[in-house]
């Protein structure tokens, strides 16, 4: 398998006066639209990185194994520094900036860097947390901290890269079931994802435009090294916005972009209410994925912009795409059912490895039933940091002794081998003694005209043991009772799964991700009525 370590190396080489990456400022919106500030070439890359490198083992006596944390947008230094930790063995542990200072600290005392690299926007977001004793703190804008370090430093090749079996990162999870927990990363899950997202998104070209909207600590990041194999071009935007988004795609010929559900809900949205399609030509590939796509805007989607889309799945422990859901297979000869079962589906396996559905005590399902997804291949961590493989905790994520990851999703494949997830293992709702999985009910929900966006969860019972319970966000406008959506939901599932009782609110409740938050729909005071 090619290292990616290679694929730096002989892209920068090559490809050394293409433009490799331009930030541009502004939040898309019609009165503060997306310009571009910067540009750097391949080789100018090339040298911050090997430059970075260099400052990290000789001017700040880091090891291979010290641990490397950034507090930072999309940007070139990002890059830079994600770049130089793979080619100097050191682990990289990317923050997420919308997380709070309390958060922060659970990080980074866990992770225990050696040096911490933030933004200059950020510095308030660390102020008063206790970092270890050893380190050090760089930030990049301001006073030139960052580019001294640099310009300190020379554009030499580490002494030695890291082998496949070499952690390079720590990369945590989101923590919809409990406190994150790092997911420790060696070299072959960039090599894996590399080959098989390349795969997936084939055919690239060095004309290709790739816009980063999404947060590149997370799965979008994946989206820039096979693209940087080709000598494409990538623009880092730190704030989507679907208005300006369209303009963008427009102004700069934009090929391929990663966007998370709510984003594309977002985009589709406005597309729908506007005479936007025709700036989005140029887009070959739209990727989504990370949480639930309502199945009635894909749908939508499709008709506006064609085949277009690849949906993929994976998780912080495991590569994506450990699952993907090609262009070709959103188009489906058939029913209108036939159709929405394919959309609803997240795809087949792809070559990164080996997947199964099991049920309870770990033996193989036929096709047509649910159980948990275990995942192996050279996509998969090597473990937790300092938890080791951990199966079993609360959410039922972890390693076992034979290298397979119980990923805690539910889902069911089909004859042809596409699979769709049911849901979180902790979020099943048992009702009456009948299993109801929240993504039904919120795809039945969604269906409804008035609604934007919905959510369920159980609610605790003494009659049924658990019932379902529905947040609900009307679109601007719109009204819709509760007994309406119940009956709406009645219409699409059994009777068992509709939702006993319903919140309407102005917003769903989320964690940093993007991803809904359903143990806070449990424990938030209820009301039946729609907010003013």
């Amino acid at each position: 398998m090619t290292s990616v370590c290679d694929v730096i190396h002989s892209a920068c080489r090559r490809h050394g006066a293409r433009v490799a990456l331009q930030t541009l400022k502004g939040s898309g919106s019609i009165e503060d639209a997306y310009r571009i500030v910067d540009s750097l070439t391949y080789a100018e890359l090339y040298d911050r990185t090997l430059r970075f490198g260099d400052a990290l083992g000789r001017r700040l006596g880091l090891r291979p194994g010290d641990r490397v944390a950034v507090l930072l947008d999309n940007s070139p230094e990002m890059v830079v520094s994600e770049w130089a930790c793979l080619l100097g063995g050191y682990l990289w542990v990317a923050l997420n900036a919308r997380f709070s200072a309390h958060e922060h600290g659970l990080l980074l005392r866990d992770s225990s860097p050696r040096l911490l690299l933030v933004a200059e926007k950020y510095q308030g977001a660390i102020a008063g947390i206790d970092l270890p004793a050893d380190c050090r703190v760089v930030v990049v804008g301001g006073d030139g901290q960052w580019q001294r370090l640099l310009q300190e430093a020379e554009p030499r090749l580490p002494a030695r890269e890291p082998g496949p079996e070499d952690p390079v990162r720590i990369r945590y999870t989101s923590g919809t079931a409990g406190l994150p927990k790092g997911a420790v990363l060696p070299r072959r899950c960039y090599d894996a994802s590399f080959a098989a997202v390349g795969e997936v998104l084939a055919p690239l070209r060095a004309q290709d435009v790739l816009a980063q909207v999404a947060p590149m600590t997370h799965a979008a990041g994946a989206m820039w090294l096979p693209h940087a194999a080709v000598g494409a071009k990538a623009l880092l935007v730190e704030h989507f916005h679907e208005e300006g988004f369209a303009s963008l795609v427009e102004s700069e010929q934009v090929s391929a972009v990663f966007l998370v559900p709510t984003m594309l809900v977002r985009l589709i949205e406005s597309l729908q209410a506007s005479d936007r399609v025709s700036r989005l030509r140029s887009l070959r590939t739209i990727v989504y994925g990370g949480a639930s796509m309502p199945v009635d805007r894909l749908r939508i989607g499709l008709e506006l912009l064609g085949p277009v889309f690849v949906q993929i799945y994976g998780l912080t422990e495991s590569n994506w795409p450990a699952v993907a859901l090609s262009r070709e297979d959103h188009v489906v000869d058939g029913s209108e059912e036939v159709l929405l079962q394919r959309l609803a589906s997240c795809g087949r396996p792809t070559s990164v490895g080996q997947l199964r559905i099991v049920d309870d005590a770990g033996r193989d399902l036929e096709p047509g039933s649910v159980g948990q997804i275990l995942l192996r291949g050279a996509n998969t961590m090597s473990g937790y940091w300092g938890k080791g493989r951990n199966v079993g905790d609360e959410a039922g994520k972890g390693l076992d002794a034979d290298g397979w990851m119980h990923t805690g999703d539910l889902a069911v494949r089909d004859q042809q081998g596409f699979v769709t997830i049911v849901d979180r293992l902790h979020d099943m709702i048992v009702s009456g003694g009948f299993n109801v999985y929240p993504r039904e009910v919120e795809n039945a929900l969604s269906s409804h005209p008035a609604v934007l966006e919905a959510a369920v969860a159980g609610l605790p019972s003494q009659l049924w043991g658990e019932v379902v319970h529905a947040a609900v966000v009307l679109r601007p406008g719109a009204a819709a009772s509760a007994d309406e959506l119940a009956a709406h939901v009645a219409q699409q599932t059994a009777p068992y799964k509709k939702p006993r009782s319903f919140e309407f609110v102005n917003e769903l409740p989320r964690n940093a991700v993007g991803k809904v938050l359903r143990r806070v729909l449990r424990d938030a005071p209820k009301t039946a009525k729609p907010p003013a």
